[in-house]
């Protein structure tokens, strides 16, 4: 072999040398650094995904408790209106609680049920409530996801003279009869509670008991008379 041709050879062998340690150690080391800001980007995004998610669920809720109270049929007494059977079953026990739900009907679809509790006995009762065997059973549970548990309660914007004067357990009651009502409006204090169907589900629960919980969400709304 002449020189010339160890010449080329040499050029060859150089040319096709692989990457030194240093450089792959530089290697490894960027994609480890795009690795780890990717994976702490990932953890505001999911909770953002979930905050949306929360966010159009409580929507939901509140658009179905309202469209409960101003639209439904079933919740009047004869004789009554919508307004005055709410106003005495709240005047009575301080508090109203209602549902809402989606729950597995007997073909396995899924369906949204809102209503009552037992406690509302006025109106169509079978209509107008939610029983506790619609959310749970002693074989299982029926609701297909988080149960909403909506008390409803005298709003703040009651006048003084209207309502009680202090909250007890954190909420306002009804101070006057129906008869010696004279607002045209009933201004109620929703408070809305996400609960586990499963586990410690408790259907009936008082106003002591929710005191110190935190509600998902709180609003007011009203029905007219």
């Amino acid at each position: 072999m002449n020189r010339s041709t160890l010449s080329k050879f040499t050029a060859v062998s150089c040319s096709r040398r692989g990457f030194s340690l240093i450089e792959v150690v530089l290697a490894i080391g960027i994609f480890l650094v795009t690795v780890l800001a990717l994976v702490g980007l990932l953890g505001p995004t999911l909770q953002s995904v979930n905050e949306v998610e929360k966010t159009d669920e409580v929507v939901s809720v509140v658009n179905t408790v309202n469209a409960f109270l101003q639209s439904s049929p079933d919740i009047a007494v004869a004789g009554q209106s919508k307004f005055e059977t709410i106003y005495k079953e709240l005047r009575v026990d301080g508090f109203l609680t209602a549902f809402v739900f989606r729950a597995y009907d007997n073909n396995d679809e899924i369906s949204l049920k809102v209503g009552f509790d037992d406690e509302f006995t006025v109106g169509d009762a079978a209509k107008a409530q939610v029983a506790s065997g619609d959310i749970r059973t002693a074989t299982g549970v029926s609701a297909a996801g988080p149960v909403y548990r909506v008390v409803l309660t005298a709003s703040p914007v009651t006048p003084d003279t209207l309502r009680s004067a202090t909250r007890d357990d954190e909420v306002f009651s009804l101070s006057k009869n129906f008869d010696d009502y004279p607002e045209g409006y009933l201004a109620m204090e929703v408070r809305i509670f996400a609960e586990d169907p499963d586990g410690g589900f408790s259907y009936t629960k008082t106003l002591g008991a929710l005191a110190d919980l935190e509600p998902l969400f709180t609003y007011n709304t009203a029905v007219v008379r």
